[in-house]
């Protein structure tokens, strides 16, 4: 564990000094920026207009339903984005550059190695934490009160959502050394599973609630409402270990010499 951990720092230190990094988290911060300011313009709005009204037709909705609910939910489409840009690095530029192999001798077992690599793409993904938390702090600020339940909730189904896809995203990574093929075939898988939310519900009966229980989204959505179910715990804890352990079956068994 304690050579996964080295690895993850090392991951972690060069995602600064390369350009996918850097402008991720700038990609990001513009993003969920945009989403924050119009969701607040969109509830000062409908506030406004409900007062004039007698707050008629808003019954229950509040600013951390409204306001965080929708940039959370809005915010897990952009990592579809964004989890292909972060991990296509991972193992398809150690095989292009041949430091896989040098990663193989020295005193890592594999295990280590896909491990430390998650490890260090994800430390790199909770920095994606500090917008939502400055804008929370912001909405304190100017006397803004929330749900702390729901909000924790948010948080929690972000970070599964994310390690979900960053497992996803790491396993392609195993399986070529351009970086661009893997970013594509990343992109390309997430957006297969953004699809099934998508379809379940324009179909009925078994099928529809087949698609719905592949969805990461659709057991995300329950995280953003607030609400915490053991079956969504579950389905992102098998999510994440089913593509660690092929990512970790990959590296053991593809020759990477080509």
């Amino acid at each position: 564990m304690r050579n996964a951990l080295l690895l993850a720092r090392k991951d972690f230190a060069s995602t600064f000094n390369s350009w996918t990094g850097v402008l991720s988290l700038v990609f990001f911060s513009l993003i969920a920026g945009i989403f924050f300011f119009m969701l607040v313009m969109n509830y000062a709005r409908l506030s406004m207009n409900a007062m004039e009204q007698g707050y008629a037709g808003v019954q229950g909705l509040g600013l951390t339903r409204f306001v965080f609910s929708s940039l959370f939910l809005n915010l897990s489409i952009v990592l579809v984005f964004l989890v292909p840009l972060l991990t296509m690095r991972s193992f398809a530029e150690e095989r292009k550059l041949d430091t896989l192999e040098l990663l193989f001798t020295y005193p890592l077992s594999d295990f280590d190695i896909v491990f430390g690599k998650f490890l260090g793409v994800l430390w790199f993904f909770k920095m994606t934490f500090i917008p939502p938390l400055l804008y929370l702090g912001l909405i304190y600020a100017m006397g803004g009160r929330m749900d702390a339940g729901p909000l924790l909730a948010a948080f929690l189904g972000f970070g599964l959502l994310g390690a979900a896809y960053l497992a996803l995203g790491l396993f392609v990574s195993t399986l070529t050394e351009n970086q661009v093929i893997s970013a594509i075939v990343t992109f390309g898988l997430l957006l297969i599973f953004w699809i099934f939310d998508w379809m379940a519900g324009l179909v009925e009966g078994p099928w529809s609630a087949f698609l719905t229980a592949l969805s990461p989204l659709s057991h995300y959505r329950e995280f953003t409402l607030g609400i915490l179910d053991l079956s969504h715990l579950v389905y992102f804890c098998f999510f994440l270990f089913y593509f660690l352990f092929l990512a970790l079956r990959s590296i053991e068994t593809r020759n990477w010499k080509g």
